[in-house]
């Protein structure tokens, strides 16, 4: 499976996970032509564009020449529920990757909550210091203030 995450990277899209949609068809082995595949696949499971996926125009070198290619950055659900359907056994190991990669960043949110919580504590700990000190320095200077009001009157 680690291998695996090296053929198909999950990258921050717009601040959510996403997987390059020709990365997954060539991951899956489809023998469809990519085009093809995505637009029917997004047809047929009514997946929603800016919400499952995003559509890109890549302006780089084309090596066939011609017009510049789409990409499509998917969703993680997407990518699971495209390697399901794709029904072989790349579609297997995909989908449980994918999996994977969901519960894990459930455990990475528990982990930064958890962080949250003891960060939040530090901070309740160090006000309550520096309010300690500062009564305590209120206090010292009214005492000091009260022995030269007391000084003065004798």
């Amino acid at each position: 499976m680690e291998n695996f995450k090296e053929l198909i990277p999950i990258r921050e899209n717009n601040g959510k996970r996403a997987v390059n949609a020709r990365d997954l068809h060539a991951f899956l082995e489809s023998k469809r032509d990519f085009s093809n595949w995505i637009k029917d696949r997004i047809k047929a499971y009514d997946f929603i564009e800016n919400q499952d996926y995003q559509v890109f125009n890549n302006f780089g070198e084309n090596p066939k020449g011609g017009r510049p290619s789409i990409d499509y950055a998917i969703s993680i659900s997407m990518a699971k529920e495209l390697s399901m359907i794709e029904n072989n056994e790349r579609g297997k190991q995909a989908r449980k990757y994918f999996i994977a990669c969901e519960e894990h960043k459930h455990e990475l949110s528990r982990k930064e909550l958890a962080l949250m919580v003891i960060q939040a504590e530090e901070e309740k700990e160090r006000l309550q210091m520096e309010n300690r000190n500062k009564n305590n320095w209120m206090n010292l200077k009214s005492g000091s203030l009260l022995n030269d009001t007391q000084k003065r009157m004798v």
